[in-house]
């Protein structure tokens, strides 16, 4: 046993101010009555000092509750196994501290942050003399510190941070504050020695997804926030709600939703079908609670529940599925989910197929409305047309009226009215997505849309004909931008770094354009690019659809794109699960106009519009409803914010121990004990006031007597 703060012990010296008080009490002179008084000089009130100690019970109370709390101010600790190993010579040091919403859980009632918190001071009291310290965290609005000698800073923003509230909602992996932790070790460096010590649980997103260095001869050490590599503790078990989704129920009632969602027990070792819990799943409609069920859920299993309710007023409601009657579940935050319902919420996409085919892999839309089937979330209501009625439609009084997105696949450019037509819808807020083959000419593309396309055709290309590039027969994909509107909120590869285009079409640069490019070949030349044209959106893939120009479609990857791109396409996302973001995701907000957007608190926040216009909502930090009004002659937006279900998963993942080269220092694990003396001197102070109250009631009694 040790103490943080020895020299609070001084506070004993206060354990003389009760004795002193109890001496020093005085007695009121009791008035004792008498039959005649005219014989009785009046005299001074003769009050005496007591020379005995009264209410012995009380005044040790209040001794026992004065030295608990200069003891707990003092923060004794116990010390344990060593929790890890530093370097054993004067260093600079990074503490990475995972931010995540996975770091609530509590084993045995001690939260991991709080024990991350620990974990740091003791890196941080077992660093070598004249090492310097700096402070990261993978919640990008946590406290960030350059590097410093006065190690005691540390401990305190780590101190102060956990006082405002974390962790948040967000899902950080840990591995994403590494790129801070490095930059500030080089912009400092003089020569020493470096090192990050990483804090954070074994998981896949914590611990797991950290590499062994950050940097030439800068190792990363990861350190368990509970335990050590040694003695990990064991995961409890938890439950969280991991997604929800509904679907118009028109075979019931024509305002009739059917509602699901999936509840996973989260558990250490395989699945136990024989080992049930019951849980109780609550459906809420603005607040309150409409339907109820129970729903068996396998222990490491999931189990699904449904609801089938009735609207009755009109436009969307705020919805949500809730776990209940959970008690002190470990993880708090992950049993609710928010969404927006709605009797009629679909998204109407018009598909031209420029080159149809009996044979379903060189057909132009195959591939394409097989994704829209199959990607879930929003209902989509898909029908096709020829190029020749789709002039037809544009020649209408009002051009695809109802239509949210349309996508031209392989189609020869439309005759220069319809051209005009649609290029003026584009404006008005319609989606369109372009994408080439045989069929279309770089010439009259750019003659009739050139003012739509995110950027002027140049010419189709076979890969393997450029000059210098003879030796590819293929081009693969780069890394997806995750930046890209359309793509936030995905991560890794996309499942589609595998995929091989044998011709593409290339572009005519223009600075004067801003688009985005959210995917690009392997040689740099833009795959999908986007622009906002007016209040529309177009995208432009490079390559076919289908199997003439590319294997794409069959990648895994395909059906989360089409389903991430429709949704960025229509701008105008009326519908009740128009959007659906995970907490932290920025929200676009289209638009040139400024718009109020009122949280779930209720709060109104101001979004306004950039040079592009369109505004960027980034305060999405808290899971529920939000709702975008823009103006009087405007419908408002809605869009909902959930949490990351990834962060549910609290599955230990193998983690090897820190490994350093040289000379190291083993900094042991401590256990706070000054949080049972906090709640002792709460219990004390709690039996001294009712025994004061008892004591004091039972002389104005005797008096009164």
């Amino acid at each position: 046993m040790s103490l943080l703060a020895p020299l609070l012990l001084l506070g004993l010296l206060g354990l003389a101010a009760p004795l002193v008080a109890h001496l020093r009490g005085r007695e009121e002179p009791r008035k004792i009555a008498f039959a005649a008084l005219r014989f009785v000089r009046p005299g001074d009130e003769v009050v005496t000092m007591r020379r005995h100690l009264r209410d012995r019970l009380l005044l040790g109370l209040r001794l026992a509750a004065l030295a608990l709390l200069a003891l707990a101010l003092a923060r004794p600790v116990s010390s344990g196994r060593a929790r890890v190993a530093v370097l054993g010579e004067p260093h600079d040091a990074i503490l990475l501290v995972d931010g995540s919403l996975s770091m609530s859980l509590k084993t045995d009632r001690v939260r991991a942050l709080d024990g991350a918190a620990d974990a740091a001071a003791a890196v941080v009291d077992a660093l070598p003399p004249g090492s310097r310290v700096g402070l990261v965290t993978s919640d990008p609005s946590g406290p960030r510190l350059e590097l410093s000698a006065d190690l005691g800073l540390a401990r305190e923003a780590i101190g102060e941070w956990l006082a405002g509230g974390v962790p948040r909602a967000g899902a950080w992996p840990l591995d994403s504050g590494l790129p801070v932790a490095a930059a500030l070790l080089r912009a400092d460096g003089g020569g020493r020695r470096r090192a990050v010590y990483a804090i954070g649980d074994p998981t896949a997103r914590g611990l797991g997804s950290l590499p062994e260095t950050a940097g030439p001869d800068v190792p990363v050490l990861p350190v368990p926030a509970l335990g050590s590599f040694d003695a990990l503790p064991p995961v409890p078990e938890h439950m969280s709600l991991d997604s929800v989704g509904w679907e118009p129920a028109r075979d019931l009632d024509p305002r009739a939703v059917r509602v699901w969602g999936v509840v996973r027990r989260h558990a250490p070792g395989p699945v136990e079908a024989d080992n049930l819990r019951r849980v109780a799943v609550a459906m809420q409609l603005g607040g309150e609670e409409v339907a109820r069920a129970d729903v068996m859920v396998p222990r490491g299993g999931e189990a699904r529940v449904e609801f089938t309710h009735t609207l009755i007023g009109d436009g969307p409601s705020p919805a949500a599925l809730a776990l209940v009657e959970l008690a002190d579940d470990p993880l708090p935050g992950d049993e609710v989910r928010h969404f927006w319902l709605a009797g009629e919420d679909e998204l109407d996409i018009v598909l031209v197929n420029g080159d149809p085919s009996e044979m379903r892999a060189h057909d132009e839309v195959f591939f394409l409305a097989t994704a829209l089937a199959a990607a879930p979330g929003r209902r989509l209501r898909v029908h096709g047309l020829a190029p020749d009625q789709l002039e037809a439609r544009l020649r209408e009084p009002r051009p695809l009226a109802g239509v949210d997105v349309v996508v031209l696949a392989n189609v020869r450019a439309p005759a220069p009215d319809a051209a005009a037509a649609l290029t003026r819808r584009v404006e008005e807020g319609l989606g369109l997505l372009v994408t080439v083959g045989e069929r279309v000419e770089a010439a009259a593309y750019n003659d009739r849309l050139g003012e739509l396309l995110p950027l002027r055709l140049r010419e189709a290309l076979v890969v393997g004909t450029a000059p210098g590039r003879t030796e590819n027969r293929t081009e693969g994909l780069a890394p997806a931008n995750l930046a890209h509107p359309a793509l936030r909120g995905l991560g890794d590869d996309l499942g589609l770094l595998g995929a091989r285009t044998r011709r593409l079409f290339l572009l005519e640069p223009d600075a004067a354009r801003a688009v985005d490019v959210a995917l690009s070949f392997t040689s740099g030349a833009p795959a999908l690019i986007t622009r906002t044209h007016g209040r529309g959106r177009v995208a432009l893939l490079t390559t076919s659809v289908d199997r003439d120009w590319s294997d794409l479609p069959l990648r895994p990857g395909f059906v989360p794109l089409v389903e991430r791109l429709v949704a960025y396409l229509d701008v105008s996302q009326q519908g009740a699960a128009g959007a659906v973001l995970r907490v932290g995701e920025p929200r676009i907000l289209p638009g040139d106009r400024p718009a109020t957007v009122i949280t779930p608190g209720g709060e109104r926040l101001a979004a306004v519009p950039d040079g592009h216009g369109e505004a960027v909502f980034k305060d999405t930090w808290v899971p529920g409803h939000y709702t975008v009004e823009r103006g009087d002659d405007e419908p408002p937006l809605r869009f909902a914010v959930q949490v990351d279900p990834a962060e549910s998963d609290t599955t230990p993942h193998a983690v090897a121990g820190p490994r350093i080269e040289g000379d190291e220092v083993l900094a042991a694990a401590r256990y706070p004990r000054w949080r049972p003396l906090v709640l002792l001197v709460a219990l004390i102070l709690l039996i001294e006031s009712a025994l004061r109250w008892r004591l004091t009631t039972r002389r104005e009694q005797a008096r009164a007597r």
